[in-house]
This record gives C-alpha cells, sequence and structure tokens, in this order.
C-alpha cells in the first residue's frame, strides 16, 4: 500500500512577557530565572543581576531577553560604554569590575567542585591575588563585522548585536585601543566603495609595534582598489594586509609584525595568527607562568600549544630546553624562527595534532610542562599525561585556561592520577584569575600543580 508522507506540525512557542526575580547568574553571567509550578522551568537570560525583580520576554524553551528592571540590585551601575544596550561586544559592565573578578573566581570555584577536582567540604583552594587589567583600552586587537548597503550605497562597520547577525555601527569601542578605531575611522573612506565593500567579509585592527588592518576579502580585488589601498597605506604608515580563503598577502610588501617578550624578544607574527587580546595583562601573565614553573638550567620543558612562542622563548632563557608544540604549522615554524633571532638554540618546535599527541611525537620526557589551549582544553595531552609512567611525568605543570568548564575537566583527570589508589599524584599549589577580558563574562584562569613526592 502507497504511504504518503506527512509533514508534523510544528509546535511553535508563543512568546511570553512575565516577572520574576532573579536567583544566580551562570558560569556565562547570564540570569537564572527558577521556574514554579508544576514545570518549573529554568531560563536563562542575560543582563540582570541576583535579587533583582524583571520583566522578560520569552524567547525559546530555556531563554529570554531582558524588557525591564522593575527593582534593581545594589551592585547594578550604568555601562559607561553609549553601545552596550545593542552591542553583543561586551555583555557585564552593567557591575563594577570588583563584582565581575569575585563573579568568575566564584564561577572557578563551582565548576572544579562540580567536576570533581576538589570537595569544598573537606579543602580550600590556594587562591592567590588576582591579575587585574586596566578596565578600559586594553584590547590590542578587535574585530569588526561589514555590511554593504546597496541601496543606500553605504558600507557598515561594527560590531554584532548578541544573538544576532545585525551590526551596531560604532565610531569607538571602550575596550579597545584608541588607535585601532581611528585607524579603521580613516581606511573607511577608501573601504567605503562598492569595488572593496562588496568584496569584504570582515576586518581586524592590530596594534603591537605598529597599527596593522587586516581585510578578510570574499574576492580579488580590482587594480584601482589595491592602488588606493596602496596610498593609503603610504600616506598613515599602516600596514595593510589581504586575506583570502587560502592566502594572507601583504600589501605592497608590508613587514611582519611583532609582538615583544617579557625579555625584549620580538616575537613576530602573522595577522589572524593568536594573539593575547591583553598586551599589559599577557606580559604579568608569562611573567607568574615563569614564577610558578621555576625553571632551571638543568630542566626540560614542554610547551604545548605554544602559540608563536610566547611563553616558549621566556622559558627557554632559563631551562636547558624546550619544545614548543603548536598544532598550526605556520605558527610552529614562527616560533622556531623567532627563537633563532633571539639567539637562542635551545629551543626545537613541533607541529601535531595536540588531540591526539603520544609520547614518541615528544621524546625525552620533561621535567615541566606549561598548557595555554583554546577554549575546548587540552584533553588530548591530558590522555598524553595519562598513558605516561609516574617517573615520565612532570614535576610541576602551569596550565592557563580561557575556558572554565574544561579546565575544571582537565584537572580532574589529573586529579584522577593515582599511583598508589590512595592519593592523587598531583596538587594544585596556586591558582588565580587572571584578568583577560574585563566588561565581560569571559574568564581566564591559571593553576599551578606539583607532583607529590
Amino acid at each position: 500500500m502507497a504511504q504518503f508522507f506527512k509533514p508534523q506540525k510544528r509546535n511553535k512557542s508563543v512568546s511570553k512577557t512575565l516577572r520574576a526575580q532573579v536567583s544566580a547568574l551562570d558560569h556565562q553571567a547570564r540570569a537564572v530565572i527558577r521556574g514554579e509550578g508544576s514545570k518549573k522551568q529554568t531560563r536563562f537570560i542575560m543582563g540582570a543581576l541576583p535579587g533583582e525583580v524583571i520583566q522578560y520576554k520569552t524567547t525559546g524553551k530555556h531563554s529570554g531577553t531582558l524588557e525591564r528592571i522593575l527593582e534593581p540590585s545594589a551592585d547594578r551601575r550604568d555601562a559607561p560604554c553609549k553601545y552596550y544596550d545593542q552591542c553583543g561586544g561586551c555583555d557585564f559592565q552593567h557591575v563594577a569590575e570588583s563584582y565581575q573578578l569575585g563573579h568568575k573566581q566564584q564561577v572557578v570555584e563551582e565548576l572544579f567542585q562540580k567536576f570533581g577536582v576538589f570537595d569544598s567540604a573537606t579543602e580550600s583552594l590556594p587562591w592567590q591575588a588576582p591579575l587585574v587589567s586596566e578596565p578600559t583600552r586594553y584590547r590590542r586587537r578587535v574585530r569588526l563585522a561589514t555590511r554593504w548597503l546597496g541601496k543606500e550605497q553605504k558600507l557598515l562597520i561594527g560590531f554584532r548585536e548578541a544573538q544576532s547577525h545585525q551590526i551596531v555601527a560604532v565610531d569607538d569601542c571602550l575596550v579597545a585601543d584608541e588607535s585601532l578605531l581611528q585607524a579603521v575611522n580613516r581606511l573607511y573612506p577608501v573601504l567605503n566603495t562598492s569595488s572593496i565593500a562588496t568584496k569584504l567579509g570582515h576586518l581586524e585592527a592590530i596594534r603591537t609595534n605598529k597599527p596593522v588592518i587586516l581585510l578578510r576579502i570574499t574576492d580579488s580585488l580590482p587594480k584601482d582598489a589595491l592602488q588606493a589601498l596602496g596610498s593609503w597605506q603610504a600616506e598613515h604608515n599602516i600596514d595593510i594586509w589581504l586575506q583570502s580563503e587560502n592566502e594572507l598577502t601583504p600589501l605592497n610588501n608590508a613587514g611582519l609584525p611583532f609582538d615583544t617578550s617579557i625579555d625584549g624578544d620580538k616575537l613576530y607574527f602573522q595577522p589572524g595568527d593568536f594573539l593575547q587580546v591583553n598586551g599589559g595583562i599577557n606580559e604579568r601573565m608569562v611573567q607568574q607562568a615563569i614564577d610558578w614553573l621555576a625553571p632551571e638550567k638543568t630542566q626540560r620543558v614542554y610547551d604545548f600549544f605554544a602559540g608563536i612562542g610566547n611563553f616558549s622563548i621566556p622559558l627557554a632563557r632559563r631551562s636547558k630546553s624546550v619544545l614548543a608544540v603548536e598544532g598550526v604549522y605556520r605558527m610552529a615554524k614562527q616560533t622556531l624562527s623567532n627563537a633563532e633571532a633571539s639567539g637562542l638554540n635551545n629551543l626545537t618546535s613541533l607541529s601535531a595534532d595536540l588531540n591526539d599527541i603520544i609520547a614518541s611525537d615528544l621524546k625525552n620526557p620533561a621535567d615541566l610542562w606549561c598548557l595555554d589551549p583554546a577554549r575546548p582544553g587540552a584533553e588530548g595531552v591530558m590522555t598524553l599525561l595519562k598513558k605516561l609512567k609516574p617517573e615520565q611525568r612532570p614535576s610541576r605543570i602551569v596550565y592557563v585556561s580561557c575556558a572554565p568548564d574544561t579546565l575544571a575537566r582537565d584537572l580532574a583527570i589529573i586529579a584522577g592520577l593515582k599511583s598508589d589508589k590512595k592519593s592523587s599524584d598531583y596538587r594544585i599549589t596556586k591558582l588565580c584569575t587572571v584578568d583577560m577580558f574585563p566588561q565581560t563574562h569571559h574568564i581566564e584562569t591559571m593553576v599551578c600543580l606539583e607532583r607529590a613526592s
């Protein structure tokens, strides 16, 4: 018998406007609304604070948008940025920086307990003072969205709205180095032509030793557009790089920009390579990692997720040898080049899949490990650590994380390493939050672990 397809009726959720009191913040700084009645549905809403009574609109099964603050918290402040209510870049400006720092430390502690890293009923964590940033003007790199409005013959440049593709046009950004948006504003008349703007995906402005603008293009630019960009570059002494799907090209042979290590070594990079956005905090973070690892001239070091040598090169100046392991071949090659340019011959660089790295890739065991993974964490390196014999494992590990949930997951693996089946082989000796991203919910954390004697 023939069967005919009948599409199922979709259950369209009806948006409602509700009133509720906020019970807590989650690890993304979203307000938690506990449901009442038989369903007891929990919702997460950005922009409200614990204890506040709010009016909100439901937008999904567990989400909503804030409409009004009916009873504000004493902790609430007016956001210092004029774009805050529309822009999706910052999401935590409505409280003071001290509140932000306290919340972030609390999030780390709660996640550590949830994943079994420690038990708050019987032990406490050895918190150190946070590394505190300047609250504004700290970003040395910003990425801006673009859109060409054909009817108006106008290019929009700005940040995206929260959970939206809409662009909020901005002429400044409170958390960015002032020179970044100033450079973009000066370049705007050149970009605001159909020959360039219709082929522009997004742009990045970067400031280390000099300002650089990276244009992500979706198609090749005509000759007159390239000439206009080249003339602007020469006039303003700001390098322009063009990035297509398969190629990164400096305009008119622009030189490589460089960051500077805590020892004054030049860390050259290509626009698009990973670079910590907060230069001032990065210097203090690298110095603290060295202080915590305390390398000696007799010790070998592994630096996983090495990037362009942010930790590797300072560590190489203080240890017997460093193996810098990086997943991106270009950056692994650049780290070696940076070391050689700095006169270091005790650093070797390895490009490897850090999700599937094995002991034979690394050769000699290392005394000290440094890890600085992206948000997915270092699960592959944790698997490697588990498979090593106890005597091959490092005596000390410093783990730098930008995602407290994957950090907690990975530290739970380390906590589970028990040679005597009783106590863990490693203990946390120091940890702190790092104020890498003020005015946002994002959390950077440093942890030092030492192997039990």
